[in-house]
């Protein structure tokens, strides 16, 4: 699969991004990134122009303390893995503070990394680090209705769950870094495939970190030890590697990736403090 990168995100030039993590497209198009090292959200148009930001360094309603991953819902509000505050946060697509979700187990705060929202948007979907190596399924109450998997390796388990994605029928891939695969669930948390198993080899993960799930199904895993993209069919069998032919390290650390459903998938280089726009040629 080919691609050009038409554009490179790289926020206001007088204060510009730092380490982003994670991309998500909101209404009308516009782009959020998690400037996780700057703790705060950047909205760019769907043409790439800087807009606004929202989010400020600390522990108050609003603020953010290394914020992960985010994604966005029907009606424009915004969610955010607020990892250091221990909740998710809500705002509206203005940057607007609506609400938290605190992320605990027992009296225990928890930290997320990555969240979206499935089932039509009836559950909210929160992956959740180290110690615990879980996803937590939160009702439109915000109570945790369901929690899947454990450390470890088996199926279902997790070592470092990051980025979770739902793809076109409902199904959640969530991204098991250190198990090097992407594991897909129904809403239920029954495991139904894997992508990808350890290796360097096209194909193979080493240190997935970022997916995507595109309208017709295709799937996409960013690498960030490896610096690629790698490309999968609906069905989760290999089809190709983005890059200068498939050069390991054409990205510099990839991790959150999001598509505008289309033929644009929005990449965050982490180290590099940008997202690159990419135009796939199918």
């Amino acid at each position: 699969m080919g691609f050009k990168k038409i554009q490179e995100l790289t926020g206001p030039p007088d204060n510009p991004m730092v380490m982003p993590t994670d991309i998500a497209i909101g209404l009308n198009g516009q782009v959020y990134v998690v400037d996780s090292g700057n703790n705060r959200i950047l909205v760019f148009s769907d043409d790439g122009k800087y807009l606004f930001s929202f989010g400020s360094p600390g522990e108050g309603k609003g603020q953010l303390l290394g914020p992960v991953g985010i994604t966005t819902a029907s009606d424009g509000s915004v969610l955010v893995a607020d990892r250091g505050n221990h909740r998710v946060q809500i705002f509206d697509a203005d940057g607007k503070f609506l609400k938290s979700i605190s992320t605990h187990i027992g009296k225990q705060l928890v930290s997320p990394v990555d969240v979206v929202l499935g089932d039509n948007e009836a559950h909210l979907y929160v992956t959740i680090s180290a110690p615990t190596h879980r996803v937590f399924v939160y009702n439109n109450k915000g109570r945790a209705d369901l929690v899947w998997g454990k450390p470890g390796s088996n199926l279902g388990d997790f070592r470092y769950p990051a980025a979770i994605a739902v793809g076109t029928h409902d199904d959640v891939y969530v991204v098991d870094v250190f198990n090097s695969r992407v594991q897909v669930f129904d809403f239920s948390g029954k495991v139904l495939a894997t992508v990808g198993s350890w290796g360097i080899t096209p194909g193979k993960l080493f240190r997935p970190k970022g997916v995507a799930i595109r309208g017709d199904g295709k799937i996409f895993v960013s690498d960030s030890y490896l610096g690629v993209i790698q490309v999968f069919n609906a069905d989760t069998r290999f089809q190709a590697v983005l890059g200068n032919h498939g050069d390991i390290g054409y990205f510099d650390t990839p991790t959150g990736l999001a598509s505008d459903g289309n033929r644009r998938l929005y990449v965050a280089e982490m180290l590099a403090n940008r997202v690159s726009v990419l135009w796939l040629d199918q």
